[in-house]
């Protein structure tokens, strides 16, 4: 833009935004910021029919315009005072609060002589200023020896050259409804539909639909999935058990949707509710082995499992002799395996002889493993605090808390039985410790525990039927996080109405606040920059902070390049999510998936490279892609993985037509398609923030989010089952409150 005059004219539309964000801009080239505050007041300039010149104040924050005529000497005075001079094109310009309250006092206290001298000191001035050189003097409160007007302007200009760059100079998204890949919504819906046959494969007895067979293949590929979650159930689902045999691996035989543990956790749903079992997803998958790997070999294609104990009361799950007669694959390794409790140690003792080891072979193998709470970076975290990522973590929260609540009810802690006031304060203090619960983290799974904490609590120690209605002045929650805002994935405007929305439930947040230590029975925080400690008693501490990589990924690690360990433990992945090898016979062999994966992406008006989220939404669509392109068996070696030469009656088949019209004989990078975010905060209200792709679409707060929040979540369950036990979970809820037996 030439001046800032012109570029106002173009933007007229949106008059006040821009000069909210101009004065912004000129903020962070080096004004002082506190002078730039939001601008809500817009003056225009008017000559009326009498000829007299009129300043029209709108207040933008109460839709309210006031008028003021402008008297001869006022409107030289204003000019020079205020920068209003020759705006023929753009006859407005900002006014903050402080600024119109001077010129008000301004016209009452002058008097006739000052508006003369005033007039006359206007009309001997030689040279007069450009209308931007008025702009930005009017936008700064003093000149600035180190920074002159036209430096300024040189530099604003250059910042917002073009449109894209004017929007991220005021921090809005330079995305519009014109960025939204149109092409990749085209090719997910083709997709979908290619997903409605393929995943048919299997699902009855290994039959293909599509190519009328009714056994599976003879020449199928063994692939290997490692865990249950987002990015193994969305592979295991789609995958056609015609063309593949699968095995899964897992330390759990379930899924389980983690949005939704929180709500299991206080009893808002039953946590059988969301999940469903590994072998209902897809019935006809090879087999199930409940265990956890514990080592690999990339180069033989081998992994080594060490199977749970299936202990039951009578102690009759013995297992098989490793020398019994006609043993199937897979064979029993001869070593002994102890972990320590959190998994991060391995022992091998191999005179111990047969042990639950077994070794797997396979032609692909998808790790898919997630990732473990990384509770070890804070002193005590580990020994004292519950987890909420599995569904055991939920059973177990839960359990806690109708454990404090009756501890808290007990009679050493009831001031009626002490005569001593002294000792009746300690009573009341100690019931209030106990009934008192942390929450480590204000990411989505922090935030959504508060909010339902608070509507637990509300429930049952709610006047005048509640079941703990004697606590109801003594429980609180308090919310530690360490960054600024919560949710800071979210919009700014989203992550305030998070902070009022808890706040008035009556939740502590604390922000800008770093965990330090916890105790059975206290936390020690400090601030961000402080040296100073503050120790709070508590009766719980539920970390909900920040994640590690589990001990197999580290194991997968060191078997692979150094060029494969990509940041925070995670495995660097290419465009079809392949991890580096050795050797070329080996590559494409291993795909990593979900949290595990370190999948960099570059955006449209961001080339620097960034990481994809570790969220469902990113796993769920990356196990879609695996599935897809095993199912079309790209050749995984090649790079890009091709589609394979065929005898021509296979090449002819639905499949490969269908792939041909699509232009998919190479297989295309993944790409994820963002559908927003979603938060619940407690009182039947959400955050929602939806978009496609990166292009944002609206965000709202409130009951009408609440209900979209429900909806969305009730939909992408994992099967009609788990939708209507969900649904029901609610109805009773609502209807009967939360069910507080322990069990």
């Amino acid at each position: 833009f030439s001046s800032v005059g012109s570029f106002a004219c173009i933007c007229s539309d949106t008059s006040v935004s821009a000069f909210q964000t101009t004065t912004s801009g000129l903020a962070s080239l080096g004004t002082p910021s506190s002078y730039y505050s939001e601008r809500k007041l817009i003056a225009t300039k008017e000559q009326s029919r009498d000829n007299k010149t009129r300043l029209f104040v709108t207040n933008y924050s109460h839709e309210e315009e006031q008028e003021y005529q402008i008297n001869e000497g006022e409107e030289t005075y204003f000019e020079h005072q205020y920068g209003w001079d020759n705006y023929d094109d753009t006859p407005w310009f900002p006014l903050t609060d402080s600024v119109l309250e001077e010129f008000i006092n301004s016209r009452q206290m002058m008097t006739e002589e000052e508006q003369s001298t005033n007039g006359e000191e206007a009309t001997t001035s030689t040279e007069a200023p450009t209308s931007t050189e008025i702009l930005l003097d009017s936008l700064k409160p003093k000149p600035i020896d180190t920074v002159t007007s036209q430096d300024i302007e040189e530099q604003f200009l250059r910042m917002v050259s073009n449109e894209v760059e004017y929007k991220q100079l005021v921090g809005q998204s330079p995305y519009a409804l014109t960025d939204i890949k149109f092409s990749v919504l085209l090719q997910r819906f083709l997709d979908t539909i290619e997903d409605s046959s393929q995943k048919s494969n299997g699902k009855f007895k290994g039959q293909s639909k599509l190519q009328g067979k009714d056994q599976p293949r003879d020449e199928r590929k063994t692939v290997v999935v490692l865990g249950t979650g987002w990015a193994s159930h969305a592979f295991i689902k789609l995958a056609s058990t015609y063309d593949l045999r699968i095995v899964v691996v897992s330390p759990v035989n379930h899924f389980v949707f983690t949005p939704m543990l929180a709500s299991a956790a206080v009893g808002t749903v039953e946590y059988r509710s969301v999940t469903e079992a590994i072998r209902v997803t897809n019935p006809y998958i090879d087999n199930f082995v409940e265990g956890r790997a514990i080592g690999v070999d990339v180069e033989g294609k081998k992994l080594q499992v060490h199977l749970t104990s299936l202990g039951t009361a009578t102690g009759s799950f013995k297992g098989v002799a490793s020398d019994a007669p006609c043993r199937l694959e897979p064979e029993i390794l001869q070593s002994f395996v102890e972990f320590s409790e959190d998994g991060s140690m391995v022992q091998r003792d191999q005179s111990q002889g047969a042990s639950d080891v077994i070794e797997l072979s396979y032609d692909y193998l998808l790790c898919a493993v997630g990732t473990a709470s990384r509770s070890t970076i804070v002193k005590g975290a580990k020994q004292h605090c519950f987890n909420l990522k599995t569904s055991q973590d939920s059973k177990r929260l839960r359990t806690a808390i109708g454990e404090a609540l009756e501890y808290a009810s007990r009679p050493d802690v009831q001031e009626f039985y002490y005569t001593s006031e002294e000792v009746q304060q300690m009573a009341t203090q100690e019931r209030k410790r106990r009934v008192k619960i942390a929450v480590v983290g204000g990411g989505p799974t922090g935030v959504e525990l508060s909010g339902e904490l608070k509507d637990f609590f509300a429930q049952v120690c709610g006047y005048p039927d509640g079941a703990y209605q004697h606590l109801r002045d003594d429980i609180s929650v308090v919310l530690i996080h360490g960054g600024s805002d919560l949710l800071p994935a979210m919009d700014k405007d989203l992550r305030t109405r998070a902070l009022d929305a808890l706040h008035a439930q009556g939740v502590e947040v604390r922000l800008n606040t770093r965990l330090k230590e916890v105790g059975r029975d206290f936390i020690t925080i400090g601030e961000k920059g402080s040296d100073i400690q503050e120790t709070i008693p508590v009766g719980l501490t539920v970390w909900a902070a920040g994640n590690a990589p589990v001990p197999f990924v580290k194991e997968l690690l060191s078997k692979l390049p150094p060029s494969a360990a990509g940041s925070a433990g995670r495995i660097n992945v290419d465009q079809w999510l392949r991890c580096p090898t050795y050797s070329e016979s080996s590559f494409g062999s291993v795909l990593v998936l979900g949290d595990v994966a370190c999948y960099e992406t570059q955006e449209k008006y961001d080339k620097t490279p960034q990481q994809l989220p570790q969220t469902a939404q990113v796993a769920g669509q990356q196990g879609a892609f695996a599935a897809r392109m095993l199912n079309r068996d790209y050749d995984m070696q090649a790079t890009p993985p091709k589609l394979p030469e065929l005898s021509e009656s296979e090449a002819f088949s639905v499949l490969r037509v269908w792939l041909a019209a699509r232009g998919l004989e190479e297989a295309p990078g993944f790409d994820f398609l963002s559908l927003g975010l979603l938060a619940y905060v407690g009182q039947e209200e959400a955050l929602n923030q939806v978009a496609i792709g990166n292009v944002p679409i609206f965000n709202y707060s409130g009951k009408v989010a609440f209900v979209l929040w429900r909806t969305v979540y009730l939909a992408k369950q994992a099967s009609s089952r788990n939708q209507a036990l969900l649904t029901f979970d609610w109805v009773r809820t609502k209807s009967f409150g939360r069910d507080i037996t322990r069990l």
